[in-house]
């Protein structure tokens, strides 16, 4: 029998191991200034629409009970999350259209950093074509690095403001919703735990479910290792 404590330990541990990983020390090491803020916030508006696509293939490929769990997930992000009344896409393009002022169409084309690009080609071909199970561990993990019930010193969103300069804050002020995700991930990452309960069977559903992770885990890595290289020559 599988133990599922000793599993939702272990990915416990690989996102706070995760913050320690060098990538994540170079990306956090610098304070965020408005220039470096404009390259950054169009680089998560492009993270979350991988994200939504991510999250597609997944939902496509799981049973009908964890179909639901992803929509509930997705309606948040793409719908209307009542912690603010909006969704997390819109709130993600505003912020990067006033950080940026680029309009919607440029943003959506505009050429991206190339390890960036990697890295979102590589979580695509996760969710397309792995077992279900990987895939929805891939994505889940990510909702967990952004948990900071589970992160010692805070996940993703909580890090990021605060190394914000006044400038970027105050500009991210004037967008609902703006720091949504510095709490909406606790929820998100939940998912994980009634899956976990209902499908983790045998040794084979143990593993799909940590190589999922890890390599999802090793991509944030990448990108974010590609976005500090970029950032750092942008300067203070």
């Amino acid at each position: 029998m599988v133990n599922i404590k000793k599993i939702r330990d272990a990915l416990n541990r690989m996102v706070n191991d995760h913050y320690n990983t060098a990538e994540m020390l170079r990306f956090y090491s610098f304070p965020m200034t408005l220039p470096r803020a404009k390259v950054l916030f169009l680089h998560t508006l492009h993270f979350s629409m991988n994200r939504r696509n991510c999250w597609g293939y997944v939902q496509g490929s799981c049973p009908p009970d964890v179909k639901k769990l992803v929509w509930e997930h997705e309606k948040d992000e793409l719908y209307c999350d009542p912690r603010f009344g909006g969704d997390h896409h819109s709130a993600a393009l505003q912020k990067a259209m006033k950080m940026t002022g680029l309009s919607k169409d440029e943003l959506y084309a505009a050429e991206l950093i190339p390890g960036c690009k990697a890295a979102f080609a590589a979580w695509l071909n996760l969710a397309k074509n792995s077992s279900w199970l990987r895939a929805f561990s891939a994505s889940t993990i990510l909702e967990r690095a952004n948990n900071n019930a589970v992160v010692k010193g805070g996940g993703v969103s909580v890090r990021d403001y605060a190394r914000f300069t006044e400038d970027v804050t105050n500009l991210l002020g004037q967008v609902a919703g703006h720091d949504v995700h510095n709490v909406a991930d606790e929820d998100h990452s939940d998912m994980m735990e009634d899956v976990l309960d209902r499908y983790l069977k045998s040794e084979e559903d143990r593993r799909e479910v940590l190589l999922g992770a890890r390599d999802s885990l090793d991509f944030d890595r990448a990108y974010r290792g590609a976005l500090a290289v970029h950032l750092e020559r942008i300067g203070d």
